[in-house]
């Protein structure tokens, strides 16, 4: 049986994408997928067909700032730091961002139930980013 797992975060004010992924990148999220970077490329249009390489942060930045300048999805990978803890981030053009905690994502066990996501461990690396543009969160699990 699959998870899945969603942090919507809603900013006050419209951002770009570009700025968000600076914030996330300057408060500790990298772009570090197992060593590779993954993203949806140019033209994607909603097919979601996920591209791993091994690219420089530059060139990988090169191609999410030419999505935003289309006005495509922005999807990219990151992990924390160097727990490659992490997860998929989808960013759209309206400020908001949607975050799937799927790489190897942290769990808290309640009573002998072992696989709901460690919400909080993500809320703190998500939340002071923002504190000042938080408009609302919201989060879904479905198991």
């Amino acid at each position: 049986m699959s998870t899945s797992i969603s942090i919507e975060i809603f900013l006050s004010e419209k951002i770009s994408g570009m700025t968000i992924l600076n914030k996330l990148e300057k408060y500790g999220w990298t772009y570090n997928d197992h060593g590779n970077v993954a993203f949806l490329p140019i033209g994607d249009n909603d097919n979601y067909d996920w591209q791993r390489t091994s690219i420089s942060k530059e060139k990988l930045l090169g191609i999410l700032s030419e999505k935003e300048k289309s006005g495509e999805l922005i999807g990219v990978v990151m992990t924390w730091e160097d727990t490659n803890i992490g997860g998929t981030f989808l960013i759209r053009n309206n400020g908001t961002f949607l975050m799937s905690p799927d790489i190897n994502r942290r769990f808290i066990d309640i009573e002998g139930y072992n696989k709901v996501t460690d919400l909080n461990w993500y809320m703190t690396k998500l939340l002071p980013i923002f504190s000042s543009l938080l408009e609302s969160f919201s989060y879904q699990e479905h198991v």
